[in-house]
């Protein structure tokens, strides 16, 4: 401990004072201010089992510290920081408090020091921050979305005590090893916040890299964790409720072992915000041994690795349970959502389509407003055109081109129609529609009835030499923001029924047995068809901007479920077989709008009663995306509080399983192949939120219920960061679609 103290003694000589501190000395300034360093484990505070108040026992308050500079960080907005951590000897030896902290720098590569001070004296007004720098730190304790920290605003250096340190030689780096609870995991976490971690060899990848406007991260469990050692397509994380999951029960651990690594360290090291991690997928293997300091952001504990990860490649997600074209006497129907399918075009009945627009308000359900407008829209042609081409080589090479396609998130537009000189072979790029991007409303010239986004996939289908498709669907089902359900189909082997105005569902007044007052959509006599209705007063009166209470609007659905009804053809041509589909979008986050999803999820089963009630050996397929877990799964474990005295599990599908007359396709793949049971990553775990249900006469024609493993599991695309999709087609969306393949007479 002799080098540490060096330059304190020196300090302290200078001033003429010493005094003895908690850290073992103290040291005054040459303005004979006495100085008392307080160990970082003090200000990030002693974390004992089931503690869940993680608050800095000294927030708000100006203290001293001393630690060595471990790593640099560096965010996509430019914003920099650095990590700082007592030596090994130095520390207050306590295992339950951390010894290393983050100081946050925003935009600047220098500190300031403390007037007065033996660094004032030495460096003059600014410190440059430089990994191996062992510094005295004044400055006020903070908290950032729960990430113990110092401010560069509030924060100066005192005394330069040692540089040109190897970091990892003077602290402790410890493996990254949590336990399985992920209640305990959170404690293990907390209790190292600030301090250099190392994410061992062998540790593998448990969900393709996610992709963020404040970086990438990387979910992977060591390579020793009992989910790594499961045979095949099984070693891998599942939620609790899943067979597959390493603790028997429905609810059990957590999944705690799983870890996050993220890359401020990284775009430290390489000096750019153009960098990105690595584009990791499932299963790949990280082959050398990666260290960073622990920050909190988001709820996730994240690594922030100061190299990029090394990996080898493992299991291609794409092959577990790959989808199977249907044979002779079959068909095909799938779910898929698209993510956020927006063109390029600024369409003249939107207010919040692109950047500037001035928002879109519903003075009659203001929980919709969107203010200011969501942008999704790529940033050119060529970004969106690669994503037609890409989910285009999809449905045509992963999902065998199915007769039909139920779509969520396409957008919710309609100034288009086919251009008359477009054919697969014309190469019209952003021409092969024609539009009106001038008149609103009634008076635009340039809609045909297709939705524009999913009508151009069908085209670039047929350009990349798949089978010819139809694009069909209701605008009313789109939400405040411009995404809708639609549906895509081959009219070489399906075709839309003819409805009568006394049809249950596409009539004029539908006979769906639900407690309020049906929205003035449901009056239209047409296929397809949106459907919506009032939220139920009780829930209303509930309805709050977060949390479980969460109300998008106070209609039952912001994206309103969308009805269609097709005839099948032999191979002949003539129609033999109908077939009921009632595509779906619910509301996200399965644990928060807990009562509005629940509501949905009865709409959804009052309009299969309406046609099984009407029509009882009616073939039904709903779809979609729930956005929320098939039973046994849920986000409340049983027992666990919701809110007051509400308590787990919400069964927030209840009204699905048990009043629709649906059975759920999720159990049938759960037994069939159990690896391959879900249709989503998240927080590193695969889970089901993309779900199908069948009628009993329609089950018992299925041959096969699989989803496509081609998106959830590989990396998100980081145009933004100026990389190119890593794995040609595959990660074009974060859901992974379905496909029902069945007989047809």
């Amino acid at each position: 401990m002799q080098s540490l103290r060096r330059r304190a003694r020196l300090a302290a000589a200078a001033a003429g004072a010493v005094i003895i501190g908690a850290s073992g000395f103290l040291f005054a300034s040459q303005a004979q201010a006495q100085v008392d360093i307080v160990h970082i484990g003090a200000v990030q505070g002693s974390i004992e089992d089931g503690d869940t108040n993680f608050a800095s026992p000294l927030a708000g308050q100006t203290v001293f510290v001393q630690g060595v500079v471990t790593q640099k960080t560096l965010d996509p907005a430019g914003n920099q920081g650095f990590f700082l951590q007592e030596r090994a000897d130095a520390t207050d030896g306590d295992p339950n408090s951390s010894d290393g902290i983050f100081v946050f720098n925003n935009q600047y590569s220098t500190l300031r020091t403390l007037t007065g001070s033996p660094a004032r004296e030495e460096l003059g007004a600014n410190w440059t921050v430089a990994v191996g720098d062992e510094i005295v730190l004044r400055g006020v304790v903070g908290s950032y979305f729960g990430n113990i920290q110092f401010s560069g605003g509030s924060a100066y250096v005192y005394d330069l005590v040692d540089t040109g340190l190897d970091p990892l030689a003077e602290v402790e780096a410890v493996e990254i090893d949590p336990p399985d609870d992920a209640r305990s995991s959170t404690e293990y976490m907390r209790r190292h916040l600030g301090m250099q971690m190392t994410v061992p060899a062998d540790s593998v990848v448990t969900a393709g890299r996610d992709v963020y406007s404040s970086g990438g991260e990387v979910w992977a469990m060591r390579g020793d964790s009992a989910a790594a050692q499961q045979d095949g397509y099984a070693a891998r994380a599942y939620r609790d409720a899943h067979p597959l999951d390493t603790v028997e029960g429905a609810f059990d651990d957590g999944n705690g072992y799983l870890f996050v690594i993220g890359d401020l360290g990284i775009r430290a090291t390489e000096g750019t915000t153009e960098t990105i991690i690595a584009p990791a997928k499932t299963y790949d293997v990280i082959t050398e041994a990666a260290t960073g300091g622990i920050y909190l952001s988001f709820a996730k504990y994240a690594v922030e690795v100061s190299e990029d990860l090394v990996l080898e490649g493992g299991l291609e997600p794409a092959g577990n349970e790959p989808v199977e074209a249907p044979g002779r006497g079959e068909a095909a129907v799938a779910s898929y959502n698209i993510e956020n399918l927006y063109d390029t075009r600024d369409n003249p009945n939107s207010g919040c389509d692109f950047a500037g627009n001035a928002g879109c308000t519903d003075p009659e359900d203001p929980e919709g407003n969107v203010r200011p407008p969501f942008d999704y829209v790529p940033a050119t042609y060529e970004e969106y055109e690669a994503q037609l081409q890409r989910q285009a080589a999809q449905i045509v090479e992963d999902l065998h081109s199915p007769a039909i396609l139920m779509t969520q998130e396409g957008e919710a537009q309609d100034v288009c129609s086919v251009n008359p000189a477009w054919t697969k072979d014309a190469d019209l790029g952003p021409d092969r529609l024609v539009c009106d991007l001038a008149n609103a409303g009634d008076a635009n010239t340039g809609g045909d009835g297709a939705p524009d986004s999913i009508q151009e996939l069908a085209l670039v289908i047929a350009e990349y030499g798949g089978p010819t498709y139809q694009a069909v669907g209701d605008l009313d089902s789109a939400d405040t923001r411009g995404i809708m359900t639609g549906f895509l189909y081959q009219p070489k082997l399906a075709g839309l029924s003819n409805v009568k105005s006394w049809d249950p569902v596409f009539g004029d007044s539908p006979e769906i047995d639900y407690p309020t007052e049906p929205d003035a959509i449901n009056a239209d006599v047409q296929n397809p068809k949106a459907l919506n209705a009032a939220l139920p007063q009780e829930v209303i009166d509930q309805c709050t901007s977060s949390g479980v209470y969460a109300c998008n609007g106070y209609d039952v659905f912001s994206r309103a479920a969308q009805a269609a009804k097709f005839y099948f053809k032999d191979r002949h041509g003539r129609p033999v077989e109908e077939i009921y589909l009632i595509n779906n979008h619910f509301s996200s986050s399965p644990n928060t709008r807990v009562l509005h999803r629940t509501e949905q999820a009865n709409y959804l089963a009052a309009i299969s009663s309406a046609i099984l009630d009407h029509q009882w050996k009616a073939k039904v397929l709903a779809g979609g995306d729930l956005n929320v877990f098939p039973r046994p799964d849920d986000p409340f474990a049983e027992g666990q509080v919701i809110s007051g005295d509400w308590t787990g599990p919400s069964d927030q599908l209840a009204g699905l399983y048990e009043d629709s007359g649906l059975c759920a396709l999720y159990d049938v793949m759960v037994e069939d192949h159990p690896a391959a049971a879900y249709s989503y990553t998240y927080m590193g775990q695969a889970q089901t939120l993309d779900q199908m249900w069948a009628s009993p006469r329609l089950l018992r024609e299925i041959e096969s219920a699989v989803t496509a493993h081609i998106n959830s599991d590989y990396p998100a695309d980081a145009y933004d960061f100026g990389e190119e999709p890593a794995y040609g087609r595959y990660g074009v969306s974060d859901h992974d679609p379905s496909v029902v393949v069945f007989d047809i007479k």
